[in-house]
């Protein structure tokens, strides 16, 4: 097992015996997909246009697992190792940033792909 595979089965035993049933949240597949179609529905009140907002949904929610490694990392710094660390933090700034700029666009925010 890898730094990769380690990190995310030690962010999981973090959310399994926190949250238990609600951790799957944070795996993926159909939960996930139960968020976004909640997400969807409420963004479609404001953006009017179903499928946008499901589009911006579907950004806000597909890096769950990301979302769920900062938070355990919150809680509980001290149970990651020094290259699971370095690989999560890979894992997260290659996936997040490309979903939280095209949700803003799809939102209708001006972002720029550079400071």
């Amino acid at each position: 097992m890898d730094a990769h595979d380690s990190v995310r089965q030690k962010v999981w035993e973090i959310f399994s015996t926190t949250f238990a049933e609600r951790a799957d949240l944070f795996k993926g597949g159909v939960a996930a997909r139960t968020a976004n179609d909640i997400l969807g529905t409420a963004l479609s009140n404001k953006y009017l246009d179903p499928l946008l907002a499901d589009e911006i949904a579907f950004h806000m929610v597909d890096w769950e697992t990301d979302a769920a490694f900062i938070v355990a990392f919150l809680l509980f710094p001290e149970r990651f190792t020094e290259e699971e660390l370095q690989a999560a933090t890979e894992m997260f700034l290659i996936h997040v940033p490309t979903h939280v700029m095209a949700a803003a666009r799809l939102a209708g925010y001006n972002i720029k792909d550079s400071p």
